[in-house]
């Protein structure tokens, strides 16, 4: 494969999980807003509390094995070992089916005694219970994943990823509508069932597509040039050293989460709210903000999946320069998305908030953890390059120091009332940016990579910048002039249109800047190589 095809091929693999992704975030913002405006804040507070203790559970079934998959199978691959590559999926499927069952077992049996331990809501008791038996589900799906992400292809991964939230969808609001009459614990028990019948849904998928592939797999690997040498012992030892670092790592953001979970409803309570207001407070927070916050960072979701399995077969072929370009790829892209989407938030929380959730109350929040994306984002693209070559220990290690300083600045904040709810945003944004930071750092010295400061960030900041003025005098101008007539629509029509032009405007400005790259659009779905070849005859665009 040229150096060319390896790069377009890692572009390729990061659109496709990215439009997969959006479709999936856009299907489980769509069910969120239904949701909270069904069972209000309080009834989404139920829902969340389910959240922290399920992901856990999840993490530990789950999450090492299809990232250590997709890098030992890239890496055996790379060196011609694709019977070994093999051998390495069979093994790792009978882990996910065995450690899924057990733990899925273990959350349904422990349901009661998780909620009295952590203090929580004993209405949130359904959700748990009704949300246990997706673990295993999601235990075996991952390691379909894996294998076909290990060997670059993310169509099957993207194809599972929307029907699971499509149905998942689906599930939760009709049980929603069906089970609240009886009750919000109910309707919050319904809601987190459809965990498991979108896992279901997915799983259904790569097995399908697997056995349609499946002669096409097996006339791929019969071409290494290797025989079986591997033990089924050698490889569980090779999943567990590389997977459980990546499982600690993983292991953090649910128990970020579940840090929330314990400390905002307790310390809001220590702050003079009632215990009603507190879980309210916390749904604003947990199911509406940090939603908004997550959306835009699909984008380094997928180029973090896409890295894993590309940068190990760089390194394992000690391509140093193609190791350069895929680094420097994936964090100017992280910067150029994520920065702006920060500024987007922070100054539009309150219309966003009101006219997506009904829940204006939750723009508090949001300003202040808005600047968590640009932090996640750089956490996120920054670990998929370090575990591509190896080093898995280390953003886990990280993403555990920024944890600390989230649980730290909760803790002491949260419970002031000049703070409240805004000591829980500020403590998520501060330890991603510590986490992120850290992870830059080994980056550089991992790898040799240098930061291109004008590029990476003095070009986007000053975009940036500009872009906030153009969004505080176009939002303005805009509502005085449609709001003579009907307010509410006016209101509605400003945010979006400003959304959009905002949109615009930085794109515009980055064209100014010679900041896009011809490879930047052609990652965008359907339009992006017209998009760019456009561009490029109109001498607005370089290779």
């Amino acid at each position: 494969m040229s150096e060319n095809t390896k790069k377009a091929s890692f572009i390729k693999g990061a659109a496709i999980l990215t439009a997969a992704g959006l479709a999936a975030r856009v299907m489980g913002f769509g069910y969120r807003v239904i949701l909270t405006r069904i069972i209000g804040a309080e009834g989404m507070g139920l829902y969340q509390m389910a959240y922290p203790i399920y992901t856990i559970l999840l993490v530990v079934s789950r999450s090492g094995i299809p990232v250590a998959l997709a890098k030992l199978i890239a890496d055996k691959i790379a060196a011609d070992k694709k019977k070994e590559a093999y051998k390495i999926f069979k093994v790792a499927r009978k882990m996910s089916f065995v450690v899924g069952l057990i733990i899925s077992i273990i959350m349904a049996l422990s349901a009661k005694p998780l909620i009295s331990l952590l203090s929580l809501d004993p209405r949130s008791y359904y959700a748990v219970l009704a949300i246990s038996p997706a673990i295993f589900v999601v235990s075996i799906m991952a390691s379909y994943r894996g294998f076909f992400q290990g060997l670059q292809d993310m169509v099957p991964t993207a194809k599972s990823q929307i029907l699971e939230q499509f149905i998942r969808m689906i599930t939760m609001i009709g049980l929603v509508v069906f089970l609240v009459p009886y009750g919000l614990e109910f309707a919050a028990a319904g809601a987190s069932f459809g965990a498991v019948s979108g896992a279901f849904g997915g799983l259904v998928v790569l097995l399908i597509i697997y056995s349609k592939r499946k002669e096409k797999i097996f006339s791929f690997l019969d071409e290494g040039h290797d025989s079986i040498e591997l033990s089924s012992k050698n490889v569980i030892k090779r999943i567990v050293s590389l997977g459980v670092p990546i499982t600690l790592g993983a292991l953090v953001m649910p128990l970020m989460s579940l840090v929330d979970l314990v400390f905002v409803p307790n310390r809001l309570q220590v702050a003079g709210y009632m215990v009603r207001e507190a879980t309210a407070l916390y749904g604003m927070f947990a199911a509406v903000a940090m939603p908004l916050v997550n959306f835009p960072t699909i984008i380094t979701v997928s180029l973090s999946a896409s890295l894993v399995p590309a940068i190990a077969e760089a390194y394992t072929l000690g391509k140093e320069k193609l190791i350069n370009y895929r680094t420097q790829t994936a964090l100017r892209l992280t910067v150029l998305i994520s920065l702006p989407a920060s500024a987007g938030l922070f100054l539009l929380a309150e219309p966003l908030t009101e006219i997506i959730f009904s829940e204006p109350g939750a723009a508090v929040p949001l300003r202040f953890v808005s600047w968590g994306v640009f932090f996640i984002a750089l956490q996120q693209t920054s670990t998929g390059i370090l575990n591509g070559i190896g080093k898995t220990s280390i953003p886990a290690r990280n993403l555990l120091i920024g944890a600390v300083f989230n649980a730290f600045i909760n803790y002491r904040l949260t419970a002031l009332p000049a703070f409240g709810i805004r000591g829980a945003a500020l403590g998520t944004s501060i330890g991603f940016a510590v986490a992120a930071f850290l992870n830059l750092y080994y980056v550089k010295k991992e790898s040799g990579f240098i930061i291109d400061v004008k590029t990476m960030i003095l070009k986007p900041f000053v975009s940036v910048i500009l872009m906030g003025f153009f969004v505080k005098i176009f939002y303005n101008f805009l509502f005085s002039f449609l709001g003579r007539n009907n307010v509410y629509f006016a209101y509605q029509i400003t945010t979006f249109t400003t959304v959009a032009a905002a949109a615009v405007f930085y794109f515009v400005t980055l064209l100014l800047f010679n900041e896009i790259k011809y490879n930047d659009l052609s990652m965008i779905p359907v339009v992006g190589v017209k998009l760019a070849d456009l561009l490029k005859k109109m001498g607005f665009l370089n290779d």
